[in-house]
């Protein structure tokens, strides 16, 4: 009778170290990480800009995560936001590489992403496309969208 009281208290505790257990392992799954380095070498602060369709190869592949825009020589509101462009590349080129291609130059990756418009925002997650952004975005918008992307990517904390 004893025994059997022993083995009900430690059928017990065997329960509930189990649910404390399949706790701590589902919010261990919640958890984000967040990779210290998302670029294989440091990077200039700014953008780099891209001549050839292999400059651009070599380029999308320094970082995890590329923003790439698409200009051409006359459109005026290229002009404005390659200025937004290069600011907040300024903030987060240690996480991410951002590439300016010039369509007139360059018009292979212009062709390859189908952008028929400028300036476009291109974003690549491993040398993969996840977004586009058609048009101007003012600094704060641009910004926060950078911000946004990278960590839903997991290349910076909140």
């Amino acid at each position: 009778m004893y025994t059997s009281n022993i083995n009900d208290v430690n059928d017990e505790l065997n329960e509930i170290l189990n649910r404390i257990v399949s706790g701590i392992t589902s919010n261990a799954s919640k958890i984000r990480t967040v990779e210290k380095s998302c670029c294989k070498a440091h990077l200039n602060k700014g953008t780099i800009s891209v001549r050839t369709y292999d400059e651009f190869l070599q380029a999308v592949d320094v970082c995890k995560v590329a923003f790439v825009l698409i200009t051409t020589t006359v459109c005026p509101y290229c002009q404005l936001f390659k200025s937004i462009f290069a600011k907040v590349a300024k903030v987060y080129s240690d996480r991410a590489v951002f590439i300016e291609a010039n369509a007139d130059y360059v018009p292979e990756i212009a062709m390859v992403f189908h952008v028929y418009s400028t300036p476009t925002t291109l974003v690549l997650h491993n040398g993969k496309l996840v977004d586009t952004v058609i048009g101007y975005i003012p600094y704060n918008n641009f910004e926060n969208y950078v911000r946004e992307t990278l960590y839903s990517i997991g290349c910076i904390s909140s």
